[in-house]
């Protein structure tokens, strides 16, 4: 009888062996899967990780390893702008959380603007309003977390076809009379007054109650409600640039003027009945001169209040440039000090009987006396802005247009004629 074979020591039967054959072949299959599914992940996850790097995406940037957007700034007048106005603002605008660091503005020659930005930290706007037809270039730099992004722009301002242009009296640091008004004229009329005459700041030291007054449409007087007082310093900024005059003129001036009040308030009184002339230095009387003054009806002279315009050691008297004809023409009148501009001076008289003065009223219009006291008012009370009072006259008050006038108006008056009334 035989014996089934026996297997060997230490061996699995060989169904075992098959088992575990097909056994470690499954784990091999699902190993291999396995590592196949982990690659791809991988890939995926590295393609991600670039797409941060859009525009838009969660955790943008444009500078690596920063996360966010750089600053954003907006500047106006965009870029390659024309026809600006010259009084026209600069705006910047960033974006949510930038902060904007500065803006500076120059001009045609790489000269930087003066101008400040306002408290909104937004708006920059020149000292001085820019000039006519002229190129601009703004750089305006914004920062955030990111880092610092600078915009770069230029604009054109627009050209100034209609000029028009406004003298004044007077002149830049000159030393005045207290009764000398702040006296403004265009070389074209004025339609817009109202902006014309907010565009003229006066600044008093110390301060007073004044107003401007139109006579006209081309020109415009400023005054106090009373004399100034001596002393007084007075600033007159024109700040016209840009300013349209309402009939499409604009104006280019923009500067600034000086004026000192004297330290002594001279007014002289000339009182045609007594024939005399009284000058009164800080309300004291100081001098009576002798005087004659328009013949009556005839050449009767002016009565109210007249400023001293100008003054001449000695100049040319003809009748014919007053419009009375032949009758008269001296070649040198001494001491000649013009109180209006239609011809009335305060002057020396050499021709005339001494006898005269203080005695009867034969002039043509003017105040006249003897030429010693005649050199004494030209040299003591006759300077610009000084004021001369004609009292008891016979003829009607001067113009308030005349020479400076100004005062024979009331205060009522006055300011009723100012294009900003209230």
């Amino acid at each position: 009888m035989s014996r089934a074979p026996q297997p060997r020591p230490g061996r699995p039967p060989a169904r075992w062996r098959a088992l575990v054959a097909l056994l470690l072949g499954a784990m091999l299959l699902v190993t291999a899967c396995s590592s196949g599914g982990g690659d791809k992940k991988k890939t995926d996850n590295a393609a991600a990780t670039s797409g941060t790097d859009q525009p838009g995406a969660p955790g943008a940037s444009n500078a690596p390893g920063t996360g966010g957007d750089p600053a954003q700034v907006t500047v106006t007048p965009a870029d390659k702008a024309t026809g600006v106005e010259v009084g026209q603002p600069i705006t910047v605008a960033v974006g949510d959380g930038d902060k904007l660091e500065s803006v500076k503005v120059t001009n045609s020659r790489n000269e930087e603007v003066d101008g400040k930005l306002d408290a909104d930290g937004k708006t920059w706007k020149p000292n001085a309003p820019f000039t006519f037809g002229s190129k601009y270039t703004v750089t305006a730099v914004a920062s955030n977390k990111v880092g610092p992004t600078t915009a770069t722009t230029t604009f054109t301002t627009l050209t100034n076809d209609k000029k028009i242009t406004a003298s004044f009296t007077p002149e830049d640091g000159a030393t005045v009379g207290v009764g000398q008004p702040i006296s403004i004229t265009f070389n074209a009329p004025v339609k817009d007054k109202a902006a014309v005459e907010k565009a003229l700041v006066v600044t008093a030291t110390p301060a007073v109650q004044g107003s401007w007054h139109w006579f006209g449409s081309q020109r415009v007087d400023y005054r106090p409600k009373d004399y100034w007082a001596t002393g007084t310093s007075v600033k007159v900024d024109l700040n016209l640039r840009g300013v349209d005059a309402g009939n499409g003129a604009k104006f280019e001036q923009f500067k600034s003027f000086t004026v000192k009040i004297s330290k002594t308030k001279t007014v002289s009184v000339v009182d045609v009945d007594t024939k005399t002339m009284k000058v009164y230095k800080n309300d004291a009387l100081v001098k009576t001169i002798p005087v004659t003054t328009g013949e009556v009806p005839k050449y009767a002279t002016w009565g109210g209040i007249m400023v001293v315009q100008e003054k001449y050691t000695q100049t040319k008297m003809d009748s014919q440039t007053v419009g009375l004809g032949a009758e008269y023409l001296i070649k040198d009148v001494p001491s000649a000090v013009r109180i209006t501009t239609s011809g009335t001076f305060v002057h020396g008289n050499y021709w005339a009987d001494p006898a005269i003065f203080g005695a009867k009223n034969t002039s043509h219009g003017c105040v006249s006396m003897t030429p010693d006291n005649a050199k004494w008012f030209f040299d003591n009370a006759a300077n610009p802005g000084d004021v001369v009072q004609v009292v008891n006259a016979k003829e009607k008050t001067v113009a308030a247009d005349n020479g400076f006038g100004d005062w024979n108006l009331s205060w009522d008056q006055w300011i009723a004629g100012s294009a900003n009334k209230g």
